[in-house]
């Protein structure tokens, strides 16, 4: 009953090589990419949230510009908050550290340029996740058989040894 005949155990091998498999495929599915992207667009009056197609998880730096010919927006981004009165002016909010959200009472015009990071790969862990279970279910299964199979051995050679052979 030795590591090396268990290891290699037919269902208990399979089972850990996708624990292995799983591991790794975690792995790559944590690599992140930087990444700038820009929106722009017109805002109707109302609540909006900026930024939701985007493939970045975490925002490094923004910048935020508005302009409209008469509204009033409040910009709100983390824990920061910005209350501003357009007329026929442009603004320029710096240092954006979130998916800015903007309420305003008239037509705006916006452009945002956010840079940060991204997961492309990130689908790649369910995969990792059902290789995971699989695998840890194939080990805990084929170790019992293993185990199993070596005890009748154990009980069989018992069995014979008891029984006294032709000498007795």
């Amino acid at each position: 009953m030795g590591l090396k005949k268990g290891i290699t155990y037919p269902p208990l091998f399979v089972g850990l090589l996708l624990l292995l498999t799983s591991l790794i495929l975690a792995y790559f599915s944590m690599y992140s990419t930087f990444t700038k992207e820009k929106f722009e667009g017109t805002l109707e009056p109302g609540e909006s949230l900026l930024g939701q197609a985007s493939s970045i998880v975490q925002i490094v730096d923004g910048n935020l510009t508005l302009f409209s010919e008469d509204a009033k927006v409040t910009v709100s981004w983390g824990r920061k908050y910005e209350s501003l009165e357009l007329k026929n002016n442009s603004v320029t909010l710096t240092n954006i550290t979130d998916f800015p959200r903007v309420i305003t009472d008239s037509q705006v015009t916006y452009t945002l340029e956010i840079s940060g990071y991204s997961y492309p790969y990130s689908w790649i862990s369910l995969i990792a996740f059902v290789t995971m279970i699989t695998g840890s279910m194939l080990s805990l299964l084929g170790f019992a058989s293993y185990l199993q199979g070596e005890i009748e051995k154990v009980k069989k050679e018992k069995k014979k040894d008891t029984t006294g052979g032709d000498d007795v």
